[in-house]
């Protein structure tokens, strides 16, 4: 009887514990909301969930698209932008525009708005990045169909940024996005990928894509190789 009682009391405990610690991690995911929440109303804007929890949300959801828990970090934003030309004057199409980092990085490069499309599968973080970067054009969708998404302006682009994980997909799903790229870039036309294996090993690009620069971001977490590929088509 008293065995049945200590074990009682021990059950008892544990459900406490979880119920007070479960309880603590909900105050602290309500705090971070409303503080999103409050910087949004500050600045005219519908409330959001900060990025960072839009971010991890998404992760958790479907872990191969995202391809990590973090963010690119602003060293490695301004790295990428550093690669595309300000003297074309093609589309420059982002795949994987996520929370808007690598997106405002360009902006900043000196991209013009009308000159910048930002494709997100996630419609959360398609939605963020339409009240973030207002100016240029956000499309939901998947890469496999970019040509279908871009319609008529597959025919304009002259760069692509791609932060998808090539590495984590599966292999049938790269080459299709791979050739749907092939299909947008004209001659001479860049393809900017950054990764986090820092090998250097070629993904899925075909033979007539060549390496022409690249270079690593020690400071972003996890450390990044950003690869500048050149259409020789």
């Amino acid at each position: 009887m008293i065995q049945k009682n200590y074990l009682k009391t021990i059950e008892f405990i544990n459900q406490s514990v979880t119920r007070v610690r479960d309880a603590n991690l909900s105050r602290v995911f309500v705090s971070s909301a409303r503080e999103g929440v409050l910087s949004d109303n500050q600045i005219g804007k519908k409330p959001q969930p900060p990025a960072w929890l839009l971010f991890a949300r998404e992760t958790l959801r479907n872990p191969r698209a995202m391809g990590t828990g973090w963010s690119s970090t602003p060293q490695l934003a301004r790295t990428i932008a550093s690669f595309v030309p300000l003297t074309d004057s093609g589309l420059v199409v982002e795949l994987g525009g996520g929370t808007g980092i690598v997106t405002e990085a360009l902006l900043r490069h000196g991209i013009a708005p009308e000159r910048l499309v930002s494709i997100e599968q996630a419609a959360s973080l398609a939605d963020y990045m339409r009240q973030r970067c207002p100016q240029i054009r956000v499309l939901k969708g998947d890469a496999l169909h970019l040509c279908n998404l871009l319609g008529s302006d597959s025919q304009r682009v002259s760069t692509v940024v791609s932060g998808l994980p090539f590495r984590s997909l599966p292999p049938v799903i790269g080459h299709e996005i791979i050739k749907q790229i092939d299909k947008v870039l004209p001659k001479n036309g860049l393809m900017i990928q950054f990764t986090y294996d820092l090998s250097g090993r070629r993904i899925f690009m075909p033979h007539h894509f060549r390496r022409v620069a690249h270079k690593f971001v020690w400071k972003n977490i996890p450390p990044a190789r950003v690869d500048v590929y050149q259409s020789e088509k």
